[in-house]
């Protein structure tokens, strides 16, 4: 037998072990699928890497807490004691803080631009003041003269008081601010300031009006609001079933006559019921911030007798509801 015969009896018999102890083999289809498994995990942790490494991170992490890192907020300034040497100078800060209490307070009338052509200046009359005019000041230009008006509102008109609803200091950012940007106004002399010092005692009121009330606690603030807002919720749908049952009261025609949105007046009102001890307390709260509480500014045109007959009428609105505000 030559060679070539013996290699071929050899081939079926070594073909014949490989199909047989390793083709179909279980173990040789275990180790395949491994190193599959193997490779494609490799490849698909080499494309992460490169995804990540493609894209910028458009924040950085914290790698202790595994969060985005904030900035830490800003230091507040501390409240500026009011003395003629600040009524003098105001700083950038009460500039700014005037700009944003003007827009909320003041612009709804007297415009952004303060030229008294504000949305609710259409329906007031006498106009609201335009401060670029150098005319028609009722108190006056001197910053002492438009802190009286702030404070003390002008009758006659819809500029009311102040001096409920802002600080002194907040006052005077407002006018700082309208001084600074809206004409140019005279300067008042050392002596005036003093006057007006002394007059409002804003030396002591100042940094009282600015000081950060006490935390309350979430848990007691969220109790007061539930014991809060049912009662007065009741309070207001007495109210206005008390009113849509008397639609031809003098009082309801006036109620709703000097009304944007009746219900937040309500609910305003019953949230006090110092208002109605005497007429005068229930005017004063009536028209400071008016429009916020769902008046149009134009209640504070109404004539005595007409105040005298809202006065009385939502006294008994209340009574009839059964409360006359539900805290002091």
């Amino acid at each position: 037998m030559n060679m070539d015969e013996k290699q071929s009896n050899s081939d079926p018999k070594e073909k014949s072990f490989f199909v047989r102890n390793i083709w179909l083999s279980p173990l040789f289809y275990v180790y395949f699928i491994s190193v599959l498994i193997a490779f494609g995990l490799l490849y698909v942790h080499r494309e992460n890497m490169v995804n990540r490494n493609s894209i910028a991170p458009d924040i950085q992490i914290d790698s202790i807490y595994n969060a985005p890192i904030k900035a830490a907020p800003a230091p507040q300034p501390a409240p500026q004691k009011i003395t003629v040497a600040s009524l003098l100078t105001p700083t950038e800060a009460e500039l700014a803080r005037g700009e944003s209490l003007y827009k909320m307070d003041c612009a709804p009338c007297h415009g952004v631009e303060g030229k008294g052509d504000g949305p609710a200046a259409a329906s007031l009359n006498p106009k609201p003041r335009d401060y670029h005019s150098t005319t028609g000041w009722v108190n006056g230009r001197l910053l002492s003269d438009m802190f009286k008006t702030v404070s003390e509102g002008i009758n006659g008109s819809a500029m009311v008081s102040f001096a409920g609803a802002l600080s002194a200091n907040d006052r005077l950012a407002i006018i700082d601010y309208i001084r600074a940007n809206f004409g140019d106004f005279p300067k008042d002399t050392p002596e005036q300031l003093e006057a007006l010092n002394k007059k409002y005692h804003l030396e002591e009121v100042g940094e009282k009006s600015n000081a950060p009330a006490p935390p309350i606690p979430l848990d007691q603030a969220i109790k007061q609001i539930e014991e809060d807002a049912i009662p007065r919720a009741k309070d207001v749908e007495g109210a206005m079933t008390y009113i849509s049952s008397h639609p031809s009261d003098e009082g309801t025609r006036i109620f709703y006559s000097v009304t944007t949105n009746p219900r937040r007046a309500l609910t305003m009102l019953s949230g006090s019921n110092s208002w109605s001890k005497n007429e005068s307390d229930f005017v004063t709260m009536v028209t400071m911030n008016a429009v916020q509480n769902g008046f149009d500014p134009r209640v504070a045109q109404l004539s005595s007798g007409d105040w005298q007959t809202l006065y009385v009428y939502m006294k008994n609105v209340f009574a009839a509801s059964g409360t006359s505000g539900r805290n002091s």
